[in-house]
C-alpha cells in the first residue's frame, strides 16, 4: 500500500494522494465514495448503492450513473488509468464493488485497529482523534441516514463512552474533555453524552461549567422536546452538586462557636446575599473552617458550591483569572459582567479562599438573593465589612495556640510514621509554590519515577498529611503547609537549590514545545486575526508559570526567568493576552539586565517590542526596536538585526507607513545577503516583494518573488513557498495578468493544503475567486472558503480570508 495514500470518513470525506487532495466532484459521487469507505474494504452491492443515493425509487438508468461514478473514482484514485480499466483500488465484486483499503490508508480501519480488544486509554484517545466530526458529515443527511453510516457512528460513540469512563476512573479527564465537548456540541439533546461531559468538567476542576451545562441542557430539553432531564443527567448533576471537598486532614477542634456563627449567617432563599469574612494569621485554620461549613451547608444551595483559591499570599489571581476558574470560560472580556450573567437566576455558595484583600474579593461576590460568599484572608478585610456588610469571623491567636498544639501532636505522629523517602517528599512539598500537586510534578521534585512518587504520595494520604481530592491530584491545607515549611528549614542550601532547579526544569521540559518570545525567527509581526480560545487545561499551568517567574527573579535564578518567559510567552501570545505577556517580557528584561548579558537584553527588548505592537502601541514598539537594533549592531549579530528590521517593516506597514516599511525590508535583504543562510534570504526576498507590491512596484515584486521561489525550490523547502506564491499572485493580478495570477494562487493553494494550513487555504481560495476564468469556478472557490471558515469557527470577514499580500488591498 502507498503510505502517502490516505482517506477519511470519520468526519468530512477527504482523500490525499502524494500530498495532494483528491477532487471528488459532484455531491452524488462524494456520497458513493463515502459509502464505499464506510464499508471499509467490504463489498457494497448495487442495490445498497442505489438505495443510498436515491431515497425511494431509483431512476431507470441508475446503474449506468453508478458505473460512470465508479469509472471517475477509479481515475481519480489512479491518474492515468485507461478508461474501462479496473485498477487496484476500486475492485468489482459479484453484484457490486469493494475498495481495497487497510489501516494504513483509511481512518476507519485505523480506528478499529486501535479500539480492538481491550484498548488502553491512550489508544482510545488516539482512535478518537481520528473522528473529527460526524461520520461522512459533508454528505447529504438523507444519505447519512443509511444503516452503514449509523453503524459506524455507533462504533465511535461506544469508543467515546468507554474513553470518558476510563478517563474518569484514571483521573485523566483533561485527555478526553475536548473530544467529548465537541461531540456534545454536535448532539445537543444527547443526555447520556452531556452527563459524561458534566462529570469530566467537574473532574477537571470546572464545577461551575458543569452546573452551567446542566442548566443549558435542561432548558434545551424543555424547549425542544417538552421533557425533563432523565435519570443519567440528574444523577450527574447530583454528583457535581454534592461533591464538596471535606474539611481536610487537620482535626476540626475548637471552632464550634465560629462554625455555628458562620452557618447562622447563611441566608434563606428569599433573603439578601450574605458575605462572611473569615480572617486570621497563617495556619489559623481559615480554609478548614470555610470548607467544613461549605460541606455542611451544601444542600442549602441547590445550584452548587463554587470554590477558588485566590492565591493572595503568593501570586494573587486577577479578576479575569478567578472568573475563568469559577465559570470555566476562557474568553473573558468583561469579567464582572460574565460572572454576574453566569450566576443569574442561580442560588450558590461561593468560597473565595486565600484572598489578598477586600478589593480582590469584591467583584467575585454573588449578588442574588439566597446566595452567599465565604471569604478567607490573612488581611482583616475591613473593606468588605464596611462597604459590603460582611460578617467578620476573626480566628484569634489564643484559640489558635490551643488548636495548633493539638494538631501539631497529630502531625508529629503522622510524620514520624513516614518512611524516610515519604518524609523527604513531605519536606520538598513545602518548597512547592502551590497547595496542589500531581504525581508527575512530585516525581520531578524528588528525582523519582512517577510510579515511585505515586506510592510515596499514597503514604502521605494514608497518614492524613495530604488528601487525594481527585484521582491523581493531591492537596493539603494551609496549616499542613506551614508545618512542612517548619520541617523544611532542616534542608541545606544545596538541597533547597536542587529542589528549586528540579521544579524549574520540570516545567521547562513539559513546555518545551512552546516558542520563546525572546527567540523569534525571521517572520512577520503577529497577524491581526481572530483569536481562538486557549486550551482550558493550561489556565492553572499559566498561573504556576507566572509564580515561578516571580520566585526565580526574586531568588536570583535569572537564567530560568528568561526561559520561563519564553514558555509562558507562547501561550499568552496565541491567546493574545498582551498585558500578561508584557509582564513576562519585562521580567525577562530585568533578569537579562541583572546578569549584564547584552545579547539576552537585546533579545528581551525585541520580545517586548513585539508585545507593544500587539497592544497597538506602535511608538513604544519602534523605540524598543531601535534600542535593540543598536545593541545588535554592537554585537555584530546580523541575523537578529535582520529579524528586527523585518519586524519593523511589518510594523511600519501596519501603522500605515508602507514606504518606511519598505526601507526596513530592503535593509533585511542587504543583511541576509551578507550571510550564508539561503532560507533567510528567500524569506527576505518575499518580504521585499510584498512591500514593493504595496507601493505599486509590481514588476519588481514579481522579480523578487520569483528569485525567492528559486532559492526555496533549490533548498527543497516547500512550506515557505506558499506565501511567496501568494505574493506573486497578488502582483500578477495587479498587473492584469489574470492567468499568471491564477496559476500562482493555485500553486499556493496546493501547498497550503499539503501542510494543513486551513486558514491560509481559505484566504487563497478567496483570491482565486477574484481571478477565476468563469463564474462557476469563482463561486466554487468562495463556497469552499466559506466551508473552511465555518469549520475553523472564524467569522467570514474580508480580513479573515484574504492572505497577507492582499489584506491591505481589502
Amino acid at each position: 500500500m502507498e503510505s502517502s495514500f490516505w482517506w477519511t470518513v470519520l468526519g468530512p470525506v477527504r482523500g490525499r494522494r502524494e500530498g495532494r487532495e483528491a477532487g471528488l466532484g459532484s455531491p452524488q459521487r462524494r456520497a458513493l465514495m463515502a459509502l464505499l469507505l464506510a464499508r471499509a474494504g467490504r463489498p457494497v452491492t448495487m442495490g445498497e448503492i442505489t438505495g443510498a443515493l436515491w431515497r425511494g425509487e431509483p431512476p431507470e438508468l441508475a446503474a449506468n450513473v453508478v458505473q460512470g461514478h465508479v469509472g471517475a473514482i477509479r481515475r481519480m484514485l489512479e491518474p492515468g488509468l485507461p478508461r474501462r480499466a479496473t485498477g487496484k483500488w476500486l475492485l468489482p465484486t459479484p453484484g457490486g464493488y469493494r475498495l481495497a483499503m487497510t489501516a494504513e490508508t483509511l481512518d476507519l480501519l485505523r480506528f478499529r485497529e486501535l479500539t480492538a480488544g481491550q484498548p488502553s486509554l491512550g489508544e482510545l484517545v488516539e482512535a478518537l482523534s481520528l473522528a473529527v466530526g460526524e461520520v461522512a458529515e459533508d454528505v447529504p443527511a438523507e444519505v447519512r441516514s443509511h444503516p452503514v453510516f449509523t453503524a459506524v457512528s455507533e462504533e465511535v460513540d461506544a469508543a467515546l463512552r468507554t474513553a470518558a469512563d476510563r478517563a474518569l476512573a484514571e483521573g485523566m479527564a483533561a485527555t478526553v474533555l475536548p473530544m467529548v465537548r465537541a461531540a456534545a456540541a454536535r448532539r445537543p439533546l444527547d443526555e447520556e453524552l452531556h452527563a459524561r461531559l458534566m462529570l469530566l468538567l467537574h473532574a477537571d476542576g470546572q464545577q461551575a461549567a458543569a452546573l452551567e451545562l446542566f442548566g443549558e441542557t435542561r432548558d434545551r430539553l424543555r424547549l425542544e422536546l417538552a421533557v425533563h432531564p432523565g435519570s443519567r443527567l440528574r444523577e450527574a448533576y447530583r454528583r457535581v452538586l454534592t461533591d464538596v471537598d471535606p474539611a481536610g486532614p487537620e482535626a476540626f477542634v475548637g471552632r464550634d462557636d465560629e462554625l455555628k456563627a458562620l452557618l447562622e449567617r447563611l441566608p434563606q432563599p428569599d433573603e439578601p446575599a450574605a458575605v462572611i469574612a473569615v480572617t486570621g494569621m497563617a495556619g489559623a485554620g481559615k480554609t478548614a473552617l470555610a470548607r467544613h461549613a461549605a460541606r455542611l451547608a451544601a444542600d442549602r444551595f441547590p445550584d452548587g458550591v463554587l470554590d477558588v483559591d485566590l492565591n493572595g499570599s503568593v501570586q494573587a489571581l486577577t479578576t479575569s483569572e478567578a472568573v475563568r476558574t469559577l465559570v470555566g470560560a476562557q474568553d473573558v472580556g468583561d469579567p464582572a459582567a460574565l460572572y454576574r450573567s453566569s450566576l443569574s437566576g442561580r442560588r450558590v455558595l461561593v468560597l473565595l479562599d486565600n484572598a489578598r484583600d477586600a478589593e480582590q474579593a469584591r467583584e467575585l461576590l454573588p449578588g442574588a438573593d439566597g446566595c452567599a460568599a465565604i471569604v478567607t484572608s490573612r488581611d482583616d478585610l475591613a473593606g468588605l465589612v464596611a462597604f459590603n456588610d460582611a460578617y467578620p469571623i476573626r480566628l484569634r491567636p489564643l484559640a489558635l495556640t490551643t488548636l495548633t498544639e493539638d494538631v501539631r501532636t497529630s502531625f508529629a505522629r503522622s510524620y514520624e510514621a513516614l518512611s524516610p523517602a515519604a518524609a523527604g517528599l513531605f519536606h520538598t512539598l513545602a518548597l512547592y509554590p502551590s497547595r496542589e500537586i500531581g504525581s508527575p510534578e512530585a516525581s520531578s521534585l524528588i528525582g523519582a519515577t512517577p510510579q515511585q512518587a505515586r506510592l510515596l504520595l499514597a503514604e502521605l494520604v494514608s497518614t492524613h498529611l495530604v488528601d487525594e481530592h481527585r484521582p491523581g491530584r493531591y492537596s493539603w491545607s494551609g496549616i499542613v503547609r506551614d508545618y512542612g515549611v517548619e520541617l523544611a528549614t532542616a534542608l541545606s542550601a544545596d538541597q533547597r537549590d536542587l529542589v528549586r532547579r528540579r521544579l524549574f526544569d520540570h516545567y521547562l521540559f513539559n513546555n518545551r514545545q512552546a516558542t520563546s518570545i525572546a527567540r523569534m525567527k525571521l517572520t512577520a509581526m503577529p497577524p491581526e486575526a481572530p483569536v481562538r480560545p486557549a486550551c482550558p487545561g493550561y489556565e492553572a499551568e499559566r498561573r504556576m508559570l507566572r509564580t515561578l517567574i516571580t520566585e526565580a527573579l526574586a531568588e536570583g535564578y535569572g537564567d530560568y526567568v528568561w526561559r520561563f518567559a519564553g514558555v509562558i510567552g507562547d501561550y499568552l501570545d496565541r491567546a493574545r493576552l498582551w498585558p500578561e505577556l508584557l509582564a513576562a517580557g519585562a521580567d525577562a528584561l530585568r533578569a537579562a539586565e541583572r546578569t549584564g548579558d547584552s545579547a539576552r537584553t537585546a533579545q528581551a527588548l525585541r520580545g517586548l517590542a513585539r508585545v507593544h505592537a500587539g497592544l497597538r502601541d506602535y511608538p513604544t514598539a519602534i523605540k524598543l526596536m531601535s534600542v535593540a537594533m543598536s545593541m545588535f549592531v554592537r554585537l555584530d549579530d546580523r541575523k537578529s538585526l535582520a529579524g528586527l528590521h523585518l519586524g519593523a517593516a511589518w510594523l511600519r506597514a501596519r501603522a500605515g507607513r508602507p514606504a518606511a516599511g519598505a526601507l526596513h525590508a530592503d535593509r533585511v535583504l542587504t543583511l541576509v545577503r551578507q550571510g550564508d543562510d539561503p532560507a533567510e534570504t528567500a524569506s527576505a526576498l518575499n518580504a521585499v516583494g510584498w512591500f514593493e507590491a504595496r507601493q505599486d512596484r509590481y514588476e519588481a515584486a514579481v522579480a523578487h518573488s520569483r528569485e525567492s521561489l528559486r532559492i526555496l525550490a533549490d533548498l527543497g523547502v516547500r512550506r515557505a513557498q506558499a506565501d511567496t506564491w501568494d505574493t506573486l499572485g497578488f502582483a500578477n493580478r495587479r498587473l492584469g495578468r489574470r492567468r499568471e495570477a491564477l496559476v500562482s494562487y493555485r500553486r499556493a493553494l496546493s501547498l497550503h493544503r499539503e501542510f494543513g494550513a486551513r486558514a491560509a487555504e481559505a484566504a487563497t481560495l478567496r483570491c482565486i475567486a477574484q481571478v477565476a476564468p468563469d463564474v462557476p469556478t469563482a463561486r466554487q472557490a468562495v463556497d469552499e472558503a466559506a466551508d473552511i471558515l465555518r469549520e475553523l469557527g472564524v467569522p467570514e470577514t474580508p480580513a479573515a480570508v484574504v492572505p497577507a499580500a492582499d489584506r491591505q488591498d481589502h
